[in-house]
């Protein structure tokens, strides 16, 4: 059994000004930072073994928050675990983007599958390349535990399928906060095990 750690960034300037992240990048907040140290106190004893981050580097300074907490050697890097590329959003203000495309925008709140951003990814792609890289780990790392810095909608998408909730269905799915926590353990079957979902009690904290 490999456990898997899932968690979301801390807050980024962009994330307080309302403004689309995807692929491009904004720094951490000072709240951000707390945030992360905060994370990382919270998993201090999750017994974590290796730390892997999107290749952005708002995911890459939370991940480092976690190093340091746990004085493990390194971050690894993982390009699967970026965000949904928002193409010619992003950049942009979500308010102004429900002006410039006011059809587009209202499918995208209630059916996000069916949109195809300008210039950017679907989420049947988001999902693919996530899900590939996550559905590795337990051969990589048998009996071990990991933890995973990657972003709102690409983590969203991943604790869907591990959930099993069809991707037309966005009922049921927990929002992610900023450094929420995910566990879940995956056989070498392909079985997944949620033990915590969205989590974000120790926010309380920050």
């Amino acid at each position: 059994m490999t456990r898997v750690i899932l968690t979301r960034h801390g807050e980024t300037r962009w994330n307080l000004e309302g403004l689309v992240q995807g692929a491009m990048d904004s720094p951490l907040t000072e709240k951000g930072i707390r945030q992360a140290q905060v994370l990382a106190n919270r998993l201090q004893d999750e017994g974590i073994s290796v730390i892997y981050s999107s290749d952005l580097p708002r995911a890459i300074a939370t991940a480092d928050e976690i190093r340091k907490r746990l004085n493990l050697p390194e971050v690894f890097i993982s390009a699967a675990m970026r965000e949904l590329s928002f193409g010619d959003w992003e950049g942009r203000a979500w308010k102004d983007l429900r002006g410039a495309y006011p059809d587009l925008f209202k499918l995208w709140e209630e059916s996000p599958h069916q949109v195809q951003i300008p210039g950017g990814e679907s989420i049947l792609q988001v999902t693919e390349r996530a899900w590939s890289f996550f559905s590795s780990l337990p051969s990589k790392y048998p009996e071990q535990t990991i933890c995973i810095v990657t972003h709102g909608m690409t983590l969203q998408l991943l604790v869907k399928k591990a959930l099993g909730i069809a991707i037309d269905d966005w009922t049921n799915v927990p929002w992610q906060y900023n450094t929420a926590i995910n566990i879940l353990d995956l056989t070498t079957e392909g079985e997944v095990i949620p033990i915590l979902i969205a989590d974000h009690q120790h926010l309380d904290l920050e």
